[in-house]
């Protein structure tokens, strides 16, 4: 006497009836990972592109710069990579369950 499993396999070619279709919510995931981890990347290109303007002022300032204004011209540059942080974290975990939840296109 055998015992045959009767559990069909979504990843297996066969009947299209057995794959669950793709949801509007794991696009959704996918689609909105992504776009967050490229807003994270556009923060961080305009943090580099802060700091390289605040220290072309002070190298090209005709007076010798105060401390003060060294801290403060750097300190507003870092303010869009404190918030890309937030940002690549949410769009690696969007990501990562878009993927792991997806499902195998049905054929017709």
């Amino acid at each position: 006497m055998t015992l045959e499993t009767t559990t069909p396999n979504p990843y297996q070619a066969g009947d299209a009836s057995i794959a669950a279709p793709r949801t509007r919510a794991t696009r959704w995931m996918i689609w909105a990972g992504a776009v967050a981890l490229l807003l994270a990347v556009l923060c961080l290109i305009a943090t580099v592109l802060g700091m390289t303007w605040s220290f072309d002022a002070i190298a090209t300032s005709s007076t010798t710069p105060k401390p003060s204004d060294l801290a403060s011209g750097i300190s507003y540059p870092l303010i869009p990579s404190v918030a890309a942080v937030p940002l690549a974290l949410v769009g690696i975990v969007l990501l990562i369950l878009g993927f792991v939840r997806r499902r195998p296109i049905a054929e017709t």
